[in-house]
């Protein structure tokens, strides 16, 4: 289907007439008095404007020009350069480089005015530059948005997902070349999540906004990452291989007679074997994932006006775990406990999915864009699961004095676990879509129309059982306190009373068919002259047919930069962001969908300061945005490890508020730092929630209901209102540092630090008001060394072998150097007083990782 629908669209742009003039290339780079690149650098042909071309990050560029014709280049940016001219003439066929010196415009007090990566930035919006030389156990592309980006929380190291500004995964918006992508839906913990889709080798620019962004982007709350894959210049490509798995990249390109890009391609391969760092965790056995990903991305030039892009993706991800054994020690430093299981049986997990995307690129006039889009995306999984766990609850000597320290003093409880599934989804999203922007006197107007249909069908059948003392305890008990913010985090009880049962027992099969529709218009207004504005508005409509509700977003986003000494811009955004139900936002926590779920929606409004200076000689800036987002017709969800349940109604409203700042710059000249502080508050009232206390004579409210229902005298119906939501971290910081040996360059190390105050949770019971304990703060330092093996200028004597090999480095990585125990979620087990304890699951110990990568 896609392949006919590309032949139809270059037939008919073929039709377009080619001149028959002869032309020459100039090509060449771009930079300022101190030898810095300089990007976003117009260069134009005078006498033709029609053959243009735009500097890139590295200051390149790269044009077609009429041969034998005297012509004249002009150089020009409205905010960062003097304008420049420069006399040419190329020979038919000739590639003329030509490298260009520009002067930095300078203000009326006589300084230099810096702009960096945010000279066209408008509204909330930061551009997230690629370090491949993260140390992080799961070595994916996000690991970057995590230090450099605004309001962004992750707390797991086995997994990519993240949170901005207190919403979920779920809503954020990802897309790579304007295609969105996605993410398999049922897993469940980070050790089942495969390969992040983003491969950071093919990435060439990404832009991240944390909220108030523009019209152009979909319908989902929380932010948007923009990612653009590269076109090769020229052949290359790398090769890594690690204790973690292996992978590496091949570019190239195909050129034609007159010198010019006609073909490129840019091909992607990772395998991620990931049982050296699972064996870390406390849950011990015979761990066999295996996660695999191939990506495309092909560039054609039909002609002068006329281009196809093709985009593919193959990810097939195996998890395969046959546990032995668990102990886990928890508790405070007079009371531990530790948890003892024994297992019997095996999970086996397979997550496959293919994506297919090709645009059409045409460009009639240099201010005219038109682009067609058409994609199709599978996903198929299936997860099994048959796990049987025998446990022991022991007391511990926790007396340092005593020569019988950290042995097991008594046993506290022994009981079963036993979890089954045999769970099947199968999603298929097929897309068709239409791009236009249209360049006029300081307007950028843009628009679009997207149509989707999605075919999903979903095979629920899961139970759980917990067994205490011979029998079955289900999972929904009457609690024995009134105020669980007095309970300790790190080890409480909860004393119960039940029936006899299977829990957690889900068994559905649904399909649905539908249609969505959206469609944006937007404008982008510069103007200004002693100081630059930028103003950009539009607004959104969207229609799902399944619940059949219209939804229509204005947003808008300005940015001043007023003229000075300094280099200053003041930000404002503001907007509506409506979040239409997918299918998990529509299934319950019984398994029910419920096909009448409206949008989830948010009002945000954004204002932000950035302020670029220069410190011993070296760039860095300064970036702050405070924020306030009311919400409401939310769903609300808990949180299981790292799969989402949602509650299925639009039940609850809140809010999120705070503050982010970040500082960034070259602490090592040559290599970038972050440094970035997050706070926040982000909250809900759930409809109808509430709940009894009792009190006994003396007006003291009873902790233990069951045992103490003698002396209930009174009570009362308590409603909880405002609860943290699931995502409330109050405090993150993160700081991601760079150096080298000043004598031996070759030699760098890099340090990521991160700390995050406790998210809530609360017993599985599906009352959110009781969700309001806290998991101990999240603290971890990963560090790595590199060493360059080689470099082509090192080499004697040139040749074609070691001047096409452009580097090899070695890195050592050392994963949570400290060996702190972070704790991802709980298990929930009984002693033989019936009192529950919440041991904590944690996340991988201290491990070392080799790597070897070679570019060529």
């Amino acid at each position: 289907m896609l392949f006919r629908l590309s032949v139809v669209f270059v037939l008919i742009f073929c039709q377009l007439s080619v001149s028959a003039q002869v032309f020459g290339i100039i090509k060449g780079a771009v930079k300022d008095s101190l030898n810095n690149a300089v990007e976003l650098v117009s260069v134009t042909v005078q006498e033709y404007p029609k053959y243009a071309a735009v500097t890139d990050k590295n200051g390149s560029y790269e044009l077609k020009v009429p041969a034998n014709e005297k012509l004249t280049l002009v150089f020009s940016s409205n905010l960062t350069i003097v304008t420049s001219r420069e006399k040419v003439m190329v020979q038919p066929n000739e590639v003329m480089v030509l490298n260009k010196t520009v002067n930095l415009k300078v203000n009326d007090k006589g300084t230099v005015e810096i702009i960096g990566d945010r000279k066209d930035q408008v509204g909330s919006q930061v551009e997230i530059k690629t370090q491949t030389n993260l140390s992080s156990p799961n070595e994916s592309f996000e690991n970057n948005i995590q230090f450099q980006g605004l309001g962004v929380v992750k707390n797991n190291d086995l997994s990519s997902n993240y949170s901005v500004r207190g919403g979920s995964f779920d809503e954020n918006l990802v897309y790579v070349n304007d295609f969105e992508v996605y993410r398999p839906f049922l897993i469940r913990s980070g050790q089942q999540e495969g390969l992040s889709f983003i491969n950071p080798g093919m990435v060439s620019n990404v832009k991240f906004s944390s909220g108030g962004f523009q019209a152009r982007y979909g319908d989902k709350m929380s932010s948007v990452l923009d990612v653009n894959y590269k076109r090769p210049r020229q052949f290359g490509g790398s090769f890594y291989a690690s204790l973690l798995g292996f992978g590496g990249h091949v570019e190239g390109v195909i050129k034609d007679k007159h010198k010019l890009d006609r073909f490129t391609f840019l091909v992607g391969v990772r395998q991620r074997l990931s049982q050296y760092v699972l064996r870390s965790l406390d849950e011990q056995g015979q761990y066999n994932p295996n996660f695999l990903d191939v990506q495309g991305y092909f560039t054609i030039a039909v002609s002068d006006r006329v281009g196809i892009e093709i985009m593919s993706n193959y990810a097939a991800n195996r998890y395969n775990f046959v546990p032995v054994t668990r102990e886990t020690t928890f508790g405070l430093l007079t009371d531990v406990k530790k948890l003892t299981v024994y297992f019997d049986g095996q999970e086996a997990d397979r997550y496959q999915s293919l994506m297919n995307g090709v645009s059409v690129v045409y460009t009639p006039t240099r201010d005219l864009r038109i682009k067609f889009l058409a994609s199709h995306y599978m996903n198929r999984e299936y997860e099994a699961y048959d796990i049987l766990g025998e446990y022991y609850l022991s007391q511990v000597e926790s007396d340092l004095g005593k020569s019988s320290f950290g042995d097991v003093l008594y046993s506290l409880g022994i009981g079963g676990l036993h979890d089954w599934a045999r769970n099947k989804l199968n999603t298929d999203v097929y897309y068709a879509g239409h791009r236009g922007s249209w360049f006029k006197k300081g307007h950028q107007l843009q628009w679009g129309v997207d149509y989707k249909r999605e075919v999903i069908t979903d095979k629920l059948n899961e139970w759980s059982r917990l067994d205490s003392a011979g029998h079955s305890l289900p999972y929904q008990y009457v609690t024995d306190y009134t105020n669980p913010l007095l309970v300790d985090t790190n080890q409480y009880f909860i004393s119960t009373k039940s029936n006899i049962g299977i829990q957690g027992v889900l068994k559905s099969t649904f399909s649905l068919q539908s249609n969505r529709i959206s469609a944006f218009i937007q404008d982008t207004w510069k103007f200004g002259d002693t100081s630059q504005f930028s103003l950009s508005y539009g607004v959104r409509f969207s229609f799902w047919d399944v619940n059949k509700e219209p939804i229509i977003t204005p947003r808008v986003q300005f940015s001043y930069k007023p003229k000075g000494k300094k280099d200053i811009m003041l930000t404002v955004s503001a907007g509506t962001y409506y979040q239409p139900p997918f299918y998990r936002e529509m299934r319950n926590l019984e398994g029910k969908v419920n096909t009448n779920l409206k949008a989830q929606k948010s009002f945000h409004g954004v204002v932000g300061f950035n302020y670029g200076f220069k410190a011993w000689k070296r760039p860095f800036q300064f970036t702050t945005e405070t924020y306030f987002k009311y919400l409401w017709d939310l769903v609300p969800f808990e949180f299981d490890n790292v799969l989402i349940r949602y509650y299925g109604q639009n039940q609850s409203r809140g809010y999120a508020t705070g503050i982010d700042l970040r500082l960034n710059g070259e602490l090592a000249e040559g290599l970038e730092s972050w440094i970035t502080l997050g706070i926040m508050s982000t909250a809900e009232d759930i409809i109808g929630d509430k709940y009894i206390a009792y009190y006994d004579s003396s007006g003291k409210a009873i902790a233990n209901v069951p045992r103490n229902a003698e002396r209930i005298v009174d009570s009362s119906t308590i409603y909880p209102g405002f609860i943290p939501r699931p995502t409330d971290q109050r405090v993150n910081f993160s700081m991601y540092f760079q150096d080298y040996i000043p004598k031996f360059p070759f030699i760098k190390v890099n340090m990521g630090l991160i700390f995050g105050t406790g998210l809530p949770f609360g017993p599985p019971d599906n009352d959110r008001y009781k969700d309001v304990l806290r998991i101990p703060p999240y603290r971890r330092v990963d560090i790595g060394f590199s060493g360059q093996l080689w470099n082509p200028k090192w080499a004697k004597k040139q040749n074609k072998f070691n001047q096409g090999l452009k580097g090899v480095w070695l890195w050592l990585d050392v994963y949570n150097i400290f060996g702190i125990t972070n704790t991802v979620s709980y298990l929930w087990v009984n002693d033989v007083y019936n009192n529950r304890y919440a041991v904590p699951n944690y996340l991988t110990a201290r491990r070392i990782n080799a790597k070897l990568v070679v570019n060529f």
